[in-house]
């Protein structure tokens, strides 16, 4: 895969696409959960893969835990590629770290997104409702994990040197979820789809339904065969989805907004 702009973005293949469509991960990934993504969504836009630090390619550089401190750098990051109309999208942790950019580029930058894809995340005005898990030893962390998301793979489970990779990507990015701070601000004006796993223990129907009230613009909710992982499990329903909201947006035509 190339990247670009001190590694923070994956382009696993340039195009003069008329957008680029951002892609966040969930918790303990890199850009290789998008595994595919850039081949299948490729005709609609150009796919770039956010890549944060200690992770993949980027495995010996420092991680982050906490969202207020990676959003600036993660910007800086990404502004290069800002020059055709762009759209986010996160799943899990990625779709607050993505919300969290769009607001921050437009206080800062005055520009949006135009549109926010959200998964198997509840809306982050809403506050955390599980125990913190963050500190607990390594097997009771990641039991929980796999009891809460599911997805751990077999060989972190088997090998404690995978562990010692693995298991503080993992921390990391679950601290960042359990110390997340929402601040009331004015809606997004970008619209927002959402999706849920219809198995999802974490993630309720009524807790991507409140994602409505980030958006002065239209609004809609799809529920998809799966668990907290349905990126896996209903790939390709997720993904025709995805392709059919920036069709949409290409044949309205409208430029990379301009707020403020």
């Amino acid at each position: 895969m190339n990247t670009y702009s001190g590694e923070w973005i994956v382009r696993p293949k340039r195009s003069a696409a008329p957008m680029r469509l951002f892609c966040f991960p969930h918790a303990g990934s890199g850009a290789s959960a998008f595994g595919g993504w850039g081949e299948d969504l490729g005709a609609d836009a150009e796919v770039c893969f956010v890549q944060t630090p200690g992770r993949e390619n980027r495995l010996r550089e420092s991680l982050y835990s906490s969202i207020a401190e990676l959003v600036p750098p993660l910007i800086q990051g990404i502004s290069g590629l800002l020059d055709r109309p762009f759209v986010f999208y996160g799943h899990s942790l990625g779709a607050t770290i993505a919300f969290e950019v769009a607001r921050r580029l437009r206080r800062t930058v005055g520009m949006s997104p135009d549109h926010l894809f959200v998964a198997a995340s509840p809306a982050p005005q809403l506050p955390w409702s599980h125990p913190p898990v963050r500190f607990l030893p390594e097997g009771e962390f990641l039991r929980e994990i796999q009891t809460r998301y599911g997805g751990v793979p077999q060989e972190v489970m088997e090998s404690a040197e995978v562990r010692d990779v693995f298991v503080p990507i993992l921390r990391a990015d679950v601290t960042m979820v359990e110390t997340y701070t929402y601040s009331p601000d004015a809606p997004l004006d970008c619209e927002i789809t959402a999706f849920g796993g219809l198995d999802d223990p974490m993630v309720s129907q009524p807790s991507l339904e409140a994602w409505q009230q980030q958006t002065s613009s239209g609004f809609s909710l799809q529920m998809l065969p799966g668990n907290h992982l349905f990126l896996r499990s209903a790939r390709k329903t997720l993904l025709e989805s995805i392709a059919g909201g920036l069709r949409e947006l290409q044949e309205v035509q409208r430029p990379s907004r301009q707020v403020g």
